[in-house]
């Protein structure tokens, strides 16, 4: 026995002639090597150094082709690597929750060409840990084809979370490379894919007569770039309750698709902000005309199981100022440390509620005040300050505010472009109580009855 160890000793020296990386990779690539940016975003130029960066060379590439995915239901994940260049190939392949990509979305399933390891050690399966899927092993010929130019395809099944969980990032790095047995002279790409549940409702949505309103004021002028609350039936799957996450986000702006329901006002997409059966908030798309337009609600939109709704219809204004409110009465206003405007003996929420003071500044927010400079696009989401171009007057207790009064009037920085922002002063001399606060734009006002608590 110890002539062997000391014979097998000897063989793993006389092994340095070939690549230490080989040997020590000879299970397939390390775990979290697909650029995943929660994971560090190391992908295979940590160790094939040559053409570093990935994706430095236009001529070649990764793709991943995968159908949307029905939850709990098993599908095969095709990845390609290419290179005019290249004869031999690797790959590795993780899936995450858009929502958290620490966090692992389904399961891969091992074959005679794929490889599953788990994050913390070992081979699947891994009970939960985050998974990798790669090519077997550097020397196994049916999995990284040495010799074989053009490229190389793997499928992988996989199997989705058993529900619904939105959108689903995949994440893959791939591997051309020289045939060299050395990590020396291999091309490196790496790549995402975001991926939607299927859509496959059924049904038909019906809006309620008058269903399309103002979302602060629930009245019925609606403008360009107002949000908007749609209410009826059937109008999202049953059970369905969704709100809009950055992980939704379509180039940084709100999602035209939310839970595969869809709105359409004018002939255009509308930004999707919140889904229910009952209710669909929404942003009214930056339209240029005014007047009378159809909306509908899609379900399935944009795929050959599209349902269109029953059209309704209402009528766009140039402007529709609103105010919000948290109970049709009271304001949704803050003081400037963000403590809540009002009666702490009627509004309980889980942050300070008290009165405003006279001379004190406060925050109130509305919708449908039109145009801003700079201009905002229906689902943007403003990073900056931006000033509305048309005059709106404040009035509080019946006393119009002086301008210098008015310090800030424009889109509320950071949320979506329908939503404004107005940084007013309480004048010194309202009286104590729930005082009437309304908006003008030239001839069109606010909802009245809107209030707002002062004590002194």
């Amino acid at each position: 026995m110890k002539t062997k160890w000391v014979h097998g000793c000897v063989a793993a020296l006389l092994a340095g002639v070939t690549p230490l990386a080989l040997y020590g990779f000879s299970t397939g690539p390390p775990q979290r090597r697909t650029a995943v940016p929660a994971d560090g975003g190391q992908n295979c130029t940590v160790c094939h150094t040559t053409f570093a960066p990935a994706n430095s060379d236009p001529r070649g590439r990764i793709a991943i082709q995968v159908d949307p995915y029905v939850p709990g239901v098993k599908q095969i994940i095709r990845v390609t690597v290419e290179h005019p260049e290249a004869s031999r190939w690797g790959f590795q392949l993780t899936a995450r929750l858009a929502s958290d990509e620490t966090k692992p979305a389904g399961t891969f399933t091992p074959s005679a060409t794929v490889r599953v390891r788990c994050d913390a050690a070992g081979d699947a399966p891994c009970n939960g840990a985050t998974e990798f899927a790669s090519h077997l092993r550097a020397g196994d010929a049916d999995s990284t084809r040495p010799g074989a130019s053009g490229g190389n395809t793997w499928e992988i099944e996989w199997t989705p979370p058993a529900t619904d969980v939105g959108p689903i990032r995949l994440y893959a790095a791939g591997n051309a490379a020289n045939n060299s047995n050395s990590n020396a002279g291999d091309r490196v790409y790496t790549t995402n894919l975001r991926l939607n549940a299927a859509c496959n409702l059924t049904g038909r949505p019906v809006l309620n007569t008058n269903g399309v309103i103002n979302a602060a004021s629930f009245g019925s002028a609606i403008s360009p770039n107002a949000l908007i609350s749609i209410f009826g039936t059937s109008l999202a799957g049953a059970g369905t309750t969704r709100v809009a996450a950055p992980f939704d986000f379509e180039d940084g702006k709100y999602p035209r698709e939310l839970a595969c329901i869809g709105v359409e006002i004018g002939g255009q997409r509308a930004p999707v902000i919140f889904a229910s059966p009952n209710q669909i908030n929404a942003q009214a798309p930056s339209l240029t005309a005014t007047g009378p337009v159809p909306v509908a609600v899609l379900l399935n939109p944009g795929r050959p199981n599209q349902v269109r709704g029953e059209l309704s219809g209402v009528t766009l204004l140039n402007v529709a100022p609103a105010l919000f409110t948290f109970n049709g009465r009271n304001l949704a206003a803050l003081h400037t440390n963000f403590d809540i405007v009002g009666d702490p003996a009627t509004l309980r929420f889980d942050r300070p509620v008290r009165p405003a003071k006279p001379g004190d500044t406060v925050l109130l927010f509305g919708t449908g005040f039109g145009p801003t400079n700079p201009a905002a696009q229906a689902g943007d989401v403003p990073a900056a300050q931006a000033t509305i171009t048309g005059q709106v007057a404040v009035t509080i207790g019946g006393l119009t505010l002086r301008p210098e009064d008015v310090l800030y009037a424009g889109l509320a920085p950071a949320l979506i472009s329908g939503l404004y922002q107005f940084n007013v002063r309480i004048p010194a001399t309202t009286s104590d109580g729930d005082v009437a606060v309304v908006l003008s734009m030239g001839s069109s006002a606010s909802q009245a009855g809107a209030t707002i608590r002062v004590q002194r």
